[in-house]
């Protein structure tokens, strides 16, 4: 019989408390998945550079706290006037006040007697950032965070969505994993609110990576559309990938990345990426404006009905 060690995980490793004025971090690979606590800081910046199953926040004052992707829950409780940059799969926040929140989020987020909250959309990048998604089981797709759900809403308007990403400053120090908050470099497409206006193009790959270099074409090529939603499906939920499936006709595809895509002439502006940039992938887009709203509603309908109180 062979007997395998355990390595010897040490608590304080796994925690950041009683900061007062000082820049903290973990570097890539020194949390390996583990759950993390960040408590009764003040006036610091706090990053953790890794992956972990679950993190709280408490009690934290005049912060910028950046944390890696969280294969489970992110819990803010009792904090002021901080910036928290978080991807994760649950988001919540309970008894916080002016908070500025970079969101990326698998589930709806939800709050809880907290007011003066901003929510954008996750926009960030270092070097290990992509493979610490795939570990933490975040799909870079499916990112929910302006489903804000607000369980004391008759206290009045208590959160905001801020299409503009939050800039935060970053410390020199951390230049070495090429952290950066430039949008051009987030591995999380930047997603904005519907403007009800302009035409809307639906297009759906069954490639991820097709589907990243197209939105990245529509940055580069200023075409001034703009990315409204965007979700993947694969063959684990199989009655609703069938449906989905049926918009490639008779093309066989394991994956579909559903894309709305609004703002002026996008259906021609799209159609020309596609044809000039990229005619070998495997896509499928709408043909008219009416024809790209069916589209819209039949892809995300299953996917957004998760998310109704």
């Amino acid at each position: 019989m062979i007997r395998v060690e355990r390595k010897h995980l040490d608590p304080a490793d796994y925690v950041m408390e009683n900061l007062n004025g000082c820049t903290a971090y973990k570097s890539p690979g020194s949390i390996g998945g583990q759950q993390f606590v960040v408590r009764n800081c003040q006036d610091s910046n706090i990053y953790l550079l890794d992956h972990t199953g679950s993190v709280t926040v408490d009690d934290c004052q005049r912060c910028t706290i950046v944390l890696g992707p969280t294969k489970q829950s992110v819990f803010v409780r009792d904090t002021i006037h901080s910036t928290v940059v978080v991807a994760c799969g649950q988001f919540r926040v309970r008894d916080c006040t002016s908070l500025k929140i970079s969101l990326f989020c698998s589930t709806q987020p939800v709050i809880e007697s907290s007011r003066e909250l901003q929510f954008s959309c996750y926009q960030f990048y270092y070097n290990q950032l992509a493979d610490q998604f795939v570990k933490a089981d975040l799909n870079i797709w499916n990112n929910n965070w302006r489903t804000v759900y607000d369980y004391t809403w008759n206290e009045g308007d208590n959160w905001v969505v801020n299409e503009e990403p939050i800039f935060v400053q970053l410390s020199e120090e951390l230049h070495k994993y090429g952290i950066t908050n430039e949008s051009e470099k987030s591995i999380v497409p930047l997603t904005k609110c519907n403007q009800q206006s302009g035409e809307n193009c639906f297009v759906a790959f069954a490639c991820g990576t097709e589907a990243s270099r197209f939105v990245q074409a529509l940055q580069s090529h200023e075409t001034d559309l703009l990315l409204i939603k965007c979700n993947y499906s694969d063959g684990k939920d199989e009655k609703v990938f069938q449906e989905r499936a049926k918009i490639f006709g008779n093309k066989k595809v394991e994956t579909i990345i559903g894309l709305q895509i609004q703002g002026p002439h996008a259906i021609s502006k799209c159609s020309a990426i596609l044809a000039n940039d990229f005619p070998q992938f495997i896509t499928m887009i709408s043909k008219t404006d009416t024809e790209a709203k069916e589209l819209i509603k039949v892809f995300f309908h299953i996917f957004e009905s998760e998310f109704q109180p």
